[in-house]
């Protein structure tokens, strides 16, 4: 896998700042202030000013799917209709790869399987079969390339998602990835993000949490802080219906 910044919004914190403040935001407040309220408090549609380009390659068909899922991007991909797929290169999940030091029977039944696409593949291709045919034997693993944009706050959303150690393995390295080059251009607004847990102070994934999880000694699920207070604060919402909902 491969991750390269092409592009990054330049001076981005004062542009923020200063749509924060058009917004609201006192104009008191410096730049770097403003960055810690809006950022802490979810503030975040000023963060949309500040835009990230990323060269992504080496990624599977099935990472880049998951990636579609994050719908707020600029998305631009390697087509398989127009552009020549024989001897293909694949992703290898590190699961296997770390079995028997990669030499174990899951990973030869894998790359034969691989090797069995490549294979029809080239066949239909010298049968005249057209690529945007013949692209269907192609399997998931198969390595892709990808131009994305997103925004901060849509890059915000991603890592609180993808960092999670529930999140697929592959995804979860670009993520970190992706993580790393934001840090060192925006640490500022960066360095208050991660995972959900990290972010939120609660971790909606319950029990569902693995024991791999780094915080889950430290960050409370949110079932078990709501369930402290969820029996009351419902009455309080049925009183805010019944106040609209009366003439």
């Amino acid at each position: 896998m491969n991750v390269k910044l092409l592009q990054v919004t330049e001076k981005g914190i004062n542009l923020v700042a200063e749509a924060a403040r058009i917004s609201g935001v006192s104009s008191i407040q410096t730049a770097k202030g403003i960055i810690e309220l809006i950022t802490d408090n979810d503030y975040s549609s000023a963060l949309e000013h500040i835009h990230f380009t990323f060269d992504i390659s080496a990624i599977s068909v099935a990472l880049s799917r998951e990636l579609l899922e994050h719908r707020i991007a600029s998305h631009t991909a390697r087509s398989t209709r127009y552009m020549e797929e024989q001897g293909f290169s694949y992703y290898v999940p590190r699961e296997l790869e770390e079995r028997e030091g990669g030499e174990g029977e899951e990973v030869r039944i894998y790359r034969e399987a691989m090797a069995r696409a490549d294979e029809a593949y080239m066949k239909l291709r010298e049968l005249g079969v057209a690529r945007e045919q013949a692209r269907y034997v192609l399997p998931m693993a198969l390595h892709t390339h990808y131009v994305v944009t997103m925004n901060v706050r849509s890059l915000i959303n991603f890592f609180m998602l993808r960092l999670c150690v529930r999140a697929s393995p592959e995804i979860r390295e670009l993520a970190m990835r992706m993580y790393k080059i934001c840090m060192a251009e925006y640490p500022d607004i960066l360095s208050r993000i991660w995972c959900r847990g990290f972010t939120l102070g609660v971790c909606p994934e319950n029990k569902a949490r693995p024991n791999t999880c780094p915080f889950k000694k430290l960050v409370p699920e949110k079932r078990e802080v709501k369930g402290e207070f969820e029996q009351q604060a419902r009455k309080i919402i049925e009183k805010e219906l019944k106040k609209f909902l009366i003439k």
